[in-house]
């Protein structure tokens, strides 16, 4: 287990970048899992419920651990380089909302 650990404690652009893609990747499905469940223990189709507003929303949510995550590489670590990878990509998906909820 400590040899996982010792993976993810290096200082670069690259795996800045892969945290910030994957830890909101996998929040994402997971609260997208958790609402399709509560969807289908009341009763309710998936497709009645599902919009891209609906999608937004989740994506937007799925970031808050990147914020965690990036402060602790940046404040504990004192990693730069993968906090400014995480940053990048936080900033992104944010940009990409933006664009999704008020211009299309």
């Amino acid at each position: 287990m400590n040899k996982w650990i010792e993976k993810f404690r290096r200082d670069s652009w690259g795996m800045g970048i892969f945290l910030g893609t994957i830890v909101p990747a996998l929040t994402f499905a997971v609260l997208f899992g958790l609402f399709t469940a509560v969807l289908a223990i009341a009763g309710i189709e998936f497709a009645k419920m599902f919009d891209i507003d609906l999608v937004c929303k989740l994506v937007l949510l799925s970031m808050v651990p990147s914020v965690f995550i990036m402060r602790y590489y940046l404040l504990k670590l004192k990693y730069d380089y993968t906090g400014r990878g995480i940053l990048v990509v936080t900033f992104v998906v944010a940009i990409v909302f933006c664009v999704l909820q008020f211009v299309v």
